[in-house]
């Protein structure tokens, strides 16, 4: 049960604080005589970009009431928790995902659904096996031994597990999965924002606001430029594409655009495990 706690967590720090691949790493593979599949997968250029993109979520950072909702800053009255959110992802919506794309998405939904739920109380057993199952249908490796290797050392080395994640998604041709998955955590959380805007704004500043423009703008960039090599991303880009207006750069542009987006946010989030 400790193993699927700390994957949970390792899930919920991807969705709000990724870092890049190692640009060493890649530049001994392209020394080598025999071209790696990353190589032959990429164009050196995409590498590049998509390993720039990447490193550009590490400096964002967490969003703030997130932030707050994980280290217990963010609480609710006793009075509060007696309603209990009705917008999170249903459970059962898992048994009728088919694709490994739908299954990714889902890994984001339910690991900040599952904040959501600890925030009003709620009993999380269920998100925990959900989430385990899914994370051995899309056969998330980076991830199972991350949480395996920190339950050994009893810490939260998100760093180390997203560079491995992100070094075993390009070698699997498959680093359009982290951009789906950033996507559905992003979206997520917005929506949830949505939902509270004056409880949750209050942790914002000009600054962080902003970087909700700038997370966005990323993960956009990383789906359009892969799209040449994973036609089926055109998919989430259609759902993200209501959105693509989101430009705040302060507080006060942040809130407004989520009162204005609030319907497009909803209908984008619902369309994510279609």
């Amino acid at each position: 049960m400790k193993r699927i706690v700390i994957a949970l967590l390792l899930i919920l720090a991807l969705i709000v604080n990724a870092c890049g691949n190692s640009s060493s790493k890649k530049k001994d593979a392209q020394t080598k005589s025999e071209t790696s599949l990353q190589e032959q997968y990429l164009t050196e250029d995409l590498i590049i970009k998509i390993d720039s993109l990447i490193s550009g979520f590490q400096k964002l950072g967490v969003m703030p009431h997130m932030k707050a909702i994980q280290e217990g800053t963010l609480v609710l009255t006793e009075r509060e928790k007696r309603v209990k959110p009705t917008f999170l992802m249903p459970l059962e919506k898992v048994n009728d995902l088919v694709t490994l794309s739908q299954k990714n998405r889902a890994l984001a939904i339910y690991a900040v659904d599952k904040a959501i739920a600890q925030l009003y109380g709620m009993p999380v057993e269920e998100y925990d096996k959900v989430i385990a199952q899914l994370l051995v249908d899309t056969d998330n490796v980076a991830l199972m031994e991350g949480a395996e290797i920190n339950v050994e050392i009893n810490a939260l080395d998100i760093d180390t597990w997203v560079i491995t994640m992100g070094d075993e998604q390009m070698e699997r041709e498959q680093v359009n999965m982290f951009f789906e998955t950033m996507a559905a955590g992003i979206l997520e959380t917005l929506y949830f924002t949505s939902l509270d805007i004056p409880r949750y704004i209050t942790y914002f500043d000009d600054q962080t606001a902003a970087d909700v423009s700038y997370r966005f703008l990323l993960v956009v960039d990383g789906i359009e430029s892969l799209i040449p090599y994973h036609p089926e991303l055109e998919s989430i880009k259609g759902i993200l594409e209501p959105l693509k207006v989101i430009n705040a750069i302060n507080v006060k542009q942040l809130e407004e655009q989520l009162n204005t987006l609030a319907a497009d946010i909803e209908a984008a989030r619902n369309k994510l495990l279609e």
